[in-house]
């Protein structure tokens, strides 16, 4: 957009009826990506192309835009102008203190925010793969809420997997975190006790919630969280934490969301004592809930401990004829079975029925977690064949003490 703008307006006059139509200057994106490193990408537009954007062509476009992209060392400039049919604004690659002093002092933001602007993206400027939780991003998002009186949909900071920001937003005593009128809300957060203070009234319209959550962990228990979602109709919930509380946190916020039509579920759930989370219980604890669901998206890796009773676990086969007809719409599904064993304090003779295949079956044991001592007791030094069959099928071996790998180790061992 930049370089077209620049290059070929005032040509001749073809060239402008052209490029300055109205169906194609409503959306107006003024930056440029230069990629230095993953980590390190310039926004920013040259000083000289820039003023000539500014002195010659905004002043014939400006009431045309609708939709506006701005990175931080061109707003000021980009923002003298009136804008009086934009509706939507995408700030770019703002270091947090630039934006928050933006929000609390310059009157033409702040006047666009709480006037205009129906649909909001905000991307930071990020230089690591995990950047420290910041309060300066969680008073910028509950500023946002607060100064935008017509805001609709809000995607904050939530464009780049590998630079993740996520927010902490829980605090019992902020009362500005209020907004209805936002129906969309795109964001990252650093547990599950912030989804919930989203969903505890306080954004009463809001109808879609894609949300990734850092980690998934029991919550301080002073949050409304039995209150039925009637408004929410599509809800993603994404997180590569392992957590264990699916039963506890996440079944009963899915029981209330009455009239959800869609859903997302990223989660990898640990359990003990317990089987895979299959199609079977997917409608029994979810499904039957949400009557109104039609579409479903799911990646669910379930990680077991069942060191106190005796399973059965389902084979892949069995787990994937689970699903047929029990999801809605077009599905498809991948289903993977990882089960790790933890035997590092078990008896003898425990660690034995699974090994030997007795008394449990594990056909798709992927990691074991023992010691050393007990594993070469068990294989009589890695020669027993009764236990060949399963450690052949390991992928993984979690031995916490250093040791020597005998001569036949790597034979007894082949995936690892």
């Amino acid at each position: 957009m930049v370089d077209v703008l620049y290059s070929l307006v005032n040509v001749n006059e073809r060239f402008d009826q052209l490029i300055l139509d109205h169906f194609y200057i409503r959306h107006l994106n003024m930056t440029t990506m230069t990629t230095r490193s993953v980590f390190d990408r310039i926004y920013s537009i040259d000083d000289q192309v820039l003023s000539r954007i500014c002195e010659q062509i905004l002043p014939r476009i400006h009431h045309q835009v609708n939709q506006l992209t701005v990175e931080s060392h061109s707003m000021d400039r980009l923002l003298t102008v009136n804008y009086s049919q934009l509706y939507s604004l995408s700030l770019v690659d703002f270091q947090e203190k630039i934006l928050l002093q933006y929000l609390k002092g310059n009157s033409v933001l702040c006047n666009l925010l709480s006037e205009q602007i129906t649909h909001l993206y905000i991307d930071m400027e990020v230089k690591t793969v995990e950047p420290p939780l910041s309060k300066t991003l969680s008073k910028i998002f509950v500023l946002i809420l607060s100064l935008c009186k017509r805001l609709i949909s809000l995607n904050f900071c939530s464009s780049c997997r590998y630079r993740l920001m996520a927010i902490h937003i829980f605090k019992p005593s902020t009362t500005n975190c209020i907004s209805s009128t936002l129906t969309t809300l795109n964001i990252n957060v650093d547990n599950f006790a912030d989804c919930l203070y989203l969903l505890d009234g306080r954004l009463n319209c809001l109808s879609t919630l894609i949300i990734r959550v850092l980690k998934i962990s029991p919550v301080i228990s002073n949050i409304k969280n039995t209150k039925k979602l009637p408004e929410l109709k599509s809800f993603s919930l994404t997180s590569s934490d392992l957590t264990m509380a699916y039963d506890n946190l996440i079944i009963p916020l899915l029981h209330r969301i009455i009239n959800l039509e869609e859903l997302k579920l990223l989660l990898s759930v640990i359990r003990f004592d317990s089987t895979y989370i299959d199609g079977i219980q997917l409608q029994d604890e979810v499904l039957i809930y949400i009557p109104r669901l039609n579409k479903l998206t799911f990646s669910i890796v379930t990680l077991l401990f069942n060191n106190n009773i005796k399973i059965d676990l389902r084979s892949n086969e069995e787990i994937q004829r689970s699903f047929i007809g029990r999801v809605y719409g077009q599905i498809g599904s991948d289903v993977q079975t990882l089960v790790m064993k933890n035997e590092v304090m078990a008896h003898m003779d425990y660690v034995e029925e699974f090994l030997f295949d007795k008394n449990i079956h594990l056909p798709r044991l992927l990691n074991l977690s023992i010691k050393y001592e007990s594993l070469a007791i068990v294989t009589n030094n890695f020669t027993n064949d009764a236990a060949r069959i399963t450690c052949s099928k390991l992928k993984c071996l979690d031995i916490s003490e250093p040791f020597v790998r005998p001569e036949n180790f790597h034979q007894y061992f082949p995936l690892l």
